[in-house]
């Protein structure tokens, strides 16, 4: 019995998407729907997302500064979804518009404490949607605001950027220092990487030696199995659960991206390409064990120590990797891709992968969103 519960829990996507009516629709109608609950659903300040739970036990979350860090982060996914989808119409627009109004207005989150740094996710994801919405609006209005913000955020990174080199969201040590001495997380590097080249995509570049540091803690962290440990202080240690490839699935796509972006080789002297690598661990090889960990309410429950809300985050990335692949490639990934986000399909057209608050719901969808709008087929020339 307990064999074949496991075996169920770690079905395939496609076997976990096969009996649920939410996911039988296709690509482009779950995108609309997707744009259309962020719409809906934003909160009358432009943001997205609150500190309300119908959970008795959730994530350790102090307020105000780590609740305004979520709801910084989430709107700036929401940003980002309606800014790349289809034309969001004059709804959509005005939503995203809002949406950048509380960013400028919101962006300066403090960490509560010397253990909870969920400000670097406001500030990662802040700079990139930031960024992307002047890149694709350069007439905006605003742009002084979004350039000044952009670095004020980077003088704050320096702040908080670990002595190791990157950016972690935890100081676990028992006397948490100003500037953290706890490990960096890969990913969470990676996410303020990708953000800082939005950054410096508008004019606004971070300093030399930060990036360096922050790319050279990435690097550090790749496992031979061409995955990436949770974080510094557990590389030594690549066959921890968490460590092996089964584990890390989703956290290689972001990695890679990250490590592309500032120039940093990811293929090495046996030829492999670390990329095709990272999409068939995530979407082929082990995505039955990322499928199991969906909407678990306790992080790092399942196996090989995997959370709920890793899931949709590294899909977003994997979209964003599948860019710099070849055409036969993204033929290959690009369907699946789109299988394993609509498991988190719901009846309202929103996607969610783990119970956060109230954020869940609008991070899910925008994460999903995204993804979706970039396995659209290419047109041919």
């Amino acid at each position: 019995m307990i064999r074949l519960a496991l075996i169920l829990a770690c079905a395939p996507a496609q076997q976990q998407a096969a009996d649920n009516p939410c996911t039988q629709v296709g690509r482009e109608e779950a995108l609309a729907g997707a744009l259309a609950w962020l719409v809906a659903s934003q909160n009358e300040d432009g943001s997205w997302g609150s500190h309300h739970s119908p959970r008795p036990i959730e994530v350790l979350c102090d307020v105000p500064g780590s609740h305004d860090a979520f709801r910084i982060a989430t709107t700036a996914l929401c940003v980002m979804a309606l800014e790349h989808g289809p034309p969001p119409g004059v709804a959509g627009a005005a939503a995203r518009d809002r949406g950048v109004d509380a960013l400028l207005a919101g962006w300066d989150v403090k960490r509560p404490s010397g253990l909870e740094h969920y400000t670097v996710w406001a500030f990662g994801f802040g700079m990139q949607a930031l960024g992307e919405h002047l890149l694709a609006h350069p007439d905006d209005p605003r742009a002084p605001a979004i350039r000044e913000a952009c670095a004020a955020i980077i003088a704050k990174l320096g702040q908080y950027q670990h002595l190791d080199g990157g950016w972690g969201y935890l100081s676990l040590d028992e006397v948490p220092t100003f500037k953290p001495s706890f490990t960096s997380m890969s990913f969470t590097t990676a996410t303020v990487l990708i953000g800082l080249d939005r950054a410096r995509a508008i004019g606004v570049a971070a300093p030399d030696p930060m990036l360096k540091l922050a790319v050279d803690s990435i690097a550090r962290c790749e496992t031979p199995e061409r995955g990436f440990g949770y974080g510094e202080l557990w590389r030594m240690n690549p066959g921890m659960g968490v460590n092996r490839l089964k584990g890390a699935a989703c956290r290689g796509p972001a990695c890679y991206e990250a490590m592309q972006l500032f120039g940093r080789a990811t293929r090495h002297a046996d030829g492999v390409n670390s990329w095709r690598v990272a999409l068939a661990a995530l979407l082929e090889d082990h995505a039955r064990f990322q499928v199991a960990g969906l909407r678990r309410p306790m992080p790092h429950e399942s196996h090989y120590q995997i959370s709920g809300y890793f899931y949709l985050y590294g899909h977003y990335y994997a979209a964003l990797l599948l860019q710099r692949l070849s055409a036969e490639d993204r033929a290959r990934f690009a369907p699946e891709l789109d299988r394993a986000v609509m498991i988190c399909r719901q009846p309202d057209g929103s996607f969610w992968d783990y119970p956060l608050y109230s954020y869940h719901s609008a991070y899910g969808t925008a994460f999903a969103a995204l993804t979706l709008a970039m396995t659209a087929p290419i047109p041919e020339k």
